[in-house]
């Protein structure tokens, strides 16, 4: 199994933090959000990583090399400055097509813990959801049981289970069908401006998805100044104190 990081956006909305740093290279605690995130891929026994930078992108592939024993593949996306991810991911299908991958939107901090939950789950296609109230702009999950209907920002947060926090585990074997939806989205409908999910919400109405719960998790979504406050203050100082599901 491999891991895609989509790390090209420049982070607009986190200003004045990313006016000169990468969204991916704000430090959270004892390092950056790429480096948390890659760090818990490597421990979590994923070395194949692609990711795809944009915005200052020599400085995010030097950041990205920093850490060992990893076998990273960097794609670059020219356009990160008026696309979204669903034109980043769009740009990794003949990655997506040769494996099973975990998807990571690279400004979500979280345990490594949560990783481990999502690839030792039984099911082939799953989303990490935190349970909650949602706000207008998380990415929102319906579900049924223990299977996603629906998944996009646009939804009515009062039928949402849950965020779905920007990590997943995809199958090998429904990635050509997610290529299809991409393609569709990015070259048809010309939304490259438009989040991953809403090729993501088509899929999960073709395929069969499902979900693990990781509220008990500390994780969050970085976009604003006050989601780094929280995580700074917050959600670092809890996954330092995080417990184990299972001994270490």
């Amino acid at each position: 199994m491999k891991a895609i990081i989509l790390a090209a956006g420049r982070g607009n909305r986190l200003k004045p933090v990313s006016e000169s740093t990468p969204k991916c290279m704000v430090e959270v605690g004892d390092r950056s959000l790429l480096h948390h995130q890659l760090y818990a891929l490597r421990e979590n026994g994923i070395t194949d990583i692609v990711i795809v930078v944009g915005y200052q992108d020599d400085l995010v592939r030097q950041h990205a090399k920093e850490v060992k024993n990893l076998n990273i593949t960097f794609i670059y996306n020219p356009e990160y400055s008026y696309t979204n991810t669903a034109y980043s991911l769009w740009l990794c299908r003949d990655q997506m097509r040769d494996d099973n991958f975990m998807y990571l939107n690279a400004d979500v901090l979280f345990h490594p813990e949560l990783l481990e939950r999502v690839i030792d789950s039984s099911h082939y296609n799953v989303l990490a959801i935190d349970n909650k109230q949602c706000g207008a702009e998380e990415v929102k999950a319906i579900t049924l049981e223990d299977t996603v209907l629906h998944v996009g920002k646009k939804l009515d947060q009062n039928k949402a289970y849950g965020e779905f926090i920007g990590v997943g585990k995809f199958n090998e074997e429904t990635n050509t069908k997610f290529v299809e939806y991409l393609s569709e989205t990015v070259n048809e409908k010309m939304l490259v401006n438009e989040y991953f999910e809403f090729a993501l919400d088509m899929l999960v109405k073709d395929e069969p998805f499902h979900y693990v719960d990781i509220s008990d998790i500390p994780c969050i979504e970085i976009d604003f100044p006050e989601d780094l406050r929280k995580a700074e203050e917050e959600i670092f100082p809890a996954i330092q104190n995080f417990n184990h599901r299972k001994p270490v």
